[in-house]
């Protein structure tokens, strides 16, 4: 694994925005940034499929969107190591390609509430939370960089196992040099202890734990990060099933409209 931080763009503001966030989180780490653009050929669907716009064309495009995408990041961070990447094909499936041969630490996506943008809930940012195996960070299209001081992480404690990534939230955790809150939604008449190895697993976090009751989940995380003014919310997409909640896109509160908040997937221990 490479120490770099791959972010993706599409060239539109909220994916720009995602820029922006991960070009001043890899000045605070000091670490390289890797600007990745993927891009699909459009074709004609006739008796014999055509390319309804030159392939070079497309390309030429592309390396000018990310020649001043680059120029204006270089502008604002100065001394960040910027490469580029412009590749064909589904982002997703570019993003998996690079993770396969020259994983980095972390991938960036932006995350608008327009369903025409590449990037939106619901869809490509969720597919990448999801999927990609490694660290993915989704960030809305209003959230300016800020020194991470504050995380919460989503946990379910009835869905714990030794496959719940603890080295992972400890690392992230660390870090950014923040504190930690782990928050638990119980069903009313339901309560769940909190399980034995999670709190030996983060006892050198010295965690805040809090249990709420709850029948709406995603709204009562969402009014939680933001009366606590949480920095991320740190989740793991296959494991909880409150996911599904708190990102689907036809959602009009909880946390997609409530809280403006970049969301942290990690993924459970292979």
């Amino acid at each position: 694994m490479s120490n770099r931080i791959i972010v993706a763009t599409d060239f539109s503001p909220a994916a720009q925005n995602a820029v922006k966030y991960a070009a001043h989180l890899a000045q605070h780490l000091q670490v390289p940034l890797e600007m990745l653009h993927a891009y699909i050929i459009p074709f004609a669907y006739t008796d014999s499929p055509v390319p309804l716009l030159n392939i070079d064309e497309i390309q030429k495009i592309a390396e000018d969107s990310m020649q001043a995408a680059s120029a204006e990041i270089e502008a604002t961070c100065r001394g960040l190591s910027i490469s580029q990447r412009i590749l064909p094909g589904d982002l997703i499936d570019c993003l998996a390609e690079v993770i396969e041969n020259d994983p980095p630490m972390l991938v960036v996506l932006g995350k608008s509430g327009s369903g025409n943008s590449t990037f939106f809930w619901g869809s490509m940012a969720v597919n990448a939370l999801r999927n990609l195996t490694i660290p993915v960070l989704a960030i809305p299209a209003e959230v300016n960089w800020t020194p991470i001081e504050k995380i919460a992480f989503a946990a379910d404690y009835k869905q714990f196992s030794e496959d719940t990534p603890l080295e992972k939230i400890r690392h992230w955790v660390e870090k950014m040099k923040a504190s930690l809150t782990v928050l638990h939604v119980d069903r009313e008449n339901d309560p769940t202890e909190i399980p034995a190895q999670l709190q030996q697993g983060l006892a050198g976090l010295h965690p805040e734990y809090q249990s709420m009751v709850a029948e709406n989940i995603e709204t009562i995380i969402g009014n939680f990060v933001t009366e606590h003014q949480i920095n991320w919310l740190m989740v793991i997409p296959k494991k909880y099933g409150f996911f599904e909640n708190i990102f689907h896109k036809s959602r009009t509160k909880g946390l997609t409209q409530n809280s403006k908040i970049p969301v942290l997937a990690l993924h459970q221990v292979e």
